[in-house]
């Protein structure tokens, strides 16, 4: 039978004023004994010094005890750590302990690591810490249901001090689990991973999630070692929730027009790997959709809990619990949302507040941790542009397409992710036949030149861009990004899903370059500026690398070519710059001597500094308009740049 503790009921202050204000009072000696019980009682009840040193311990009176006792801590992923009774409901009031105790150097052997805790259950009341010596915070084990033993009443447990290597525990927490568990009905499965035949615990557990589970309360703690000189004090456990979670949103930036999503497209065909987006040609307008390689549902999947007790290599978490999925075959169609408030509603217009796939908070979406991805995400998907003039103009863009990067879409448990797309003007969809007509918007300008004669007037604006870029910056997204902190920026082939490697940084076939803007701008507007259209825009290098690796928030540093920078305070606008082929002005000569030709292409010059064409229909109009006339000799043609642009705002 475990020793229990009684609480006062009073304060012993309380008491004591009472005591002597009370006239037939007993004998003084009577009452310095019934006081002293009283402190006494109070002192081993304190719940102020539960977790400090023995020596501390002793020093604040509360003594030491030799039964051992358990707490949880539990951060999860939005990083914000709770305690007591927060803690308590996010592992549902209970959760599973696996103690070992070592006379020697922890070795994987049932002599030396021997069973202490055999999947004990760890259960939460409210106001209880202190009422048994296995109790230090309101966690108890004696007495409980064990989760996988044939142990039906848990017996209290003591350090012992012949365990001269410590002791090593883990632990679990789902509300999907029952005690003792029911292999046909419990939605979480959970067994311990054994060695050899036998029952030896081999630091890791294998986990069965079936359809209907909870991955949002699925807990393991980390790998908690207690050294013999920490004996008595409460074993905290840190507790990281195993699933990932992931967020999409969506935003636009295209001047005078609002945009609805109509569709997304994925790979009808689950026997193959997602490599291109060719296959991708079955429509969906239930929700937001995306190809990702072994993306995992919750359907009787099984995943493996491990822990690494030294580091493998530099950047793995000594101690942490690590996911891995040993489930085969594809299984690739990411799916946020059911539509509703999202397909067919018109998209905001800032990062900072975009349309979420769940139409609503942007709420997060559990899915299974896939560490050991290499495949990018793809996203393609029609809209519609519909003008904000009231005109009633509408322009569908269709199969518009963008690639993450597969270094942006490891995910690991405990992290959540955020992935937010930006539809601009200089979008690689067609508003044409898909495969016929080109990609990407041509935008429609007008300027008033008078002449002598009538003439039509046209300037083309080519916006094609064909590859996608991916912004990251450590932290969260706010109108796009925080000034002073590092920007890192890749850039991916839209057929292959690859990452181009730029060549160097400036301007030059194969370059990339970040430039500040003085003012703002968008992609079309850049690119126009680019390719000689005058827009007003200066471009001014800022200081760039290139680096081969990104520093994730996750702790971990992928390989993954981009280009890399720091914005200033001063300036709010950048621009990424991708050269395929760099452009180069036509050489226009003015018309002297030269004769009329129908064949001939005319330009006049517009008092931006642009030259456009005009239409000379005969030789008595060229003669009339010729002091204005220019033409392009043979050779003089210069070239048409080709440039992936994105636009990149500060604050």
């Amino acid at each position: 039978m475990e020793r229990k503790i009684t609480k006062p009921k009073v304060k012993i202050t309380e008491f004591i004023n009472y005591m002597f204000n009370f006239k037939n009072f007993l004998s003084m000696k009577k009452f310095l004994f019934m006081a002293a019980a009283l402190v006494a009682m109070a002192s081993c009840s304190n719940n102020d010094y539960f977790g400090d040193s023995p020596t501390e311990a002793l020093a604040n009176g509360q003594g030491l005890t030799n039964a051992i006792s358990f707490g949880p801590d539990v951060p999860y992923s939005t990083r914000a750590d709770l305690y007591g009774s927060a803690a308590a409901t996010k592992l549902s009031n209970k959760f599973v302990v696996y103690g070992t105790k070592h006379s020697a150097t922890e070795d994987e052997t049932a002599t030396n690591d021997a069973v202490v805790f055999n999947n004990f259950q760890v259960g939460w009341t409210a106001s209880t810490a202190g009422t048994t010596a296995s109790n230090s915070s309101d966690w108890e084990y004696v007495g409980l249901r064990a989760y996988d033993a044939a142990t039906t009443s848990q017996g209290i447990k003591y350090w012992d001090y012949s365990a001269a290597q410590g002791y090593t525990f883990y632990a679990f927490s789902s509300s999907d689990i029952t005690y003792p568990k029911d292999a046909e009905n419990d939605k979480v499965l959970v067994t311990k991973v054994t060695s050899d035949g036998t029952t030896l615990y081999n630091k890791g557990y294998q986990v069965t999630v079936k359809t209907g589970a909870n991955l949002n309360n699925l807990y393991f703690s980390d790998r908690v070692e207690v050294a013999k000189a920490n004996y008595g004090k409460t074993v905290d456990f840190t507790f990281r929730n195993i699933g990932a979670k992931v967020r999409v949103g969506f935003y636009e930036t295209v001047p005078g027009y609002s945009v609805k999503i109509d569709r997304f497209y994925i790979d009808a065909d689950a026997a193959g790997a997602v490599t291109t987006f060719t296959p991708m040609v079955d429509p969906k307008t239930d929700g937001f959709y995306a190809s990702l390689q072994n993306v995992k549902r919750a359907v009787n999947q099984e995943i493996n809990v491990t822990y690494n007790p030294t580091p493998s290599t530099a950047t793995a978490v000594v101690n942490r619990p690590k996911v891995t999925n040993p489930s085969a075959g594809y299984d690739y169609s990411l799916k946020l949302g059911d539509g509703t408030g999202f397909i067919n509603t018109a998209l905001k217009t800032s990062s900072d507040s975009p349309l979420w796939t769940d139409g609503t908070t942007g709420a997060y979406t559990p899915v299974f941790p896939y560490e050991g991805n290499e495949n990018p995400l793809l996203l393609k998907m029609d809209y519609t542009l519909t003008a904000d003039d009231g005109s009633g103009d509408v322009i569908h863009v269709k199969n518009a397409r963008a690639v993450v990067p597969a270094q942006y879409v490891k995910w690991k448990s405990n992290f959540a992710y955020t992935y937010i797309f930006k539809i601009s003007d200089n979008t690689n969809g067609t508003t044409g036949v898909v495969g016929s007509d080109p990609d990407g918007l041509t935008a429609i300008t007008f300027d008033a030149i008078v002449v002598d004669v009538d003439n039509e007037k046209q300037e083309t604006i080519t916006t094609v861009s064909t590859n996608s870029i991916t912004t990251y910056s450590d932290g969260a997204i706010v109108n796009e990004y925080t000034a002073t902190k590092p920007i890192y920026v890749s850039i991916s082939n839209i057929t292959s899903g690859a990452v181009i490697t730029p060549s160097g940084l400036g301007d030059a076939a194969g370059e990339a370059q970040i430039y500040k803007l003085n003012k703002a701008a968008t992609e079309a507007e850049v690119l126009a500026q680019k390719t000689g259209s005058p827009m007003g825009i200066e471009f001014t290098a800022e200081s760039t690398t290139l680096e081969t690796t990104v520093p994730l928030a996750d702790g971990t540093t992928p390989s993954i070519n981009n280009v890399k920078f720091t914005p200033s305070a001063a300036s709010k606008y950048y621009a990424y710059i991708y050269t395929t082929t760099a452009y180069v002005a036509p050489t226009y000569t003015k018309i002297t001597t030269e004769a009329y030709s129908s064949s001939e292409t005319y330009y006049m010059l517009s008092g931006s500094g642009a030259y456009f064409t005009v239409t000379v229909p005969d030789a008595a109009a060229f003669a009339d308009n010729k002091a204005n006339l220019y033409y392009i000799k043979t050779g003089n043609e210069g070239t048409a740049g080709v440039y992936d642009v994105k636009v990149i705002k500060v604050q």
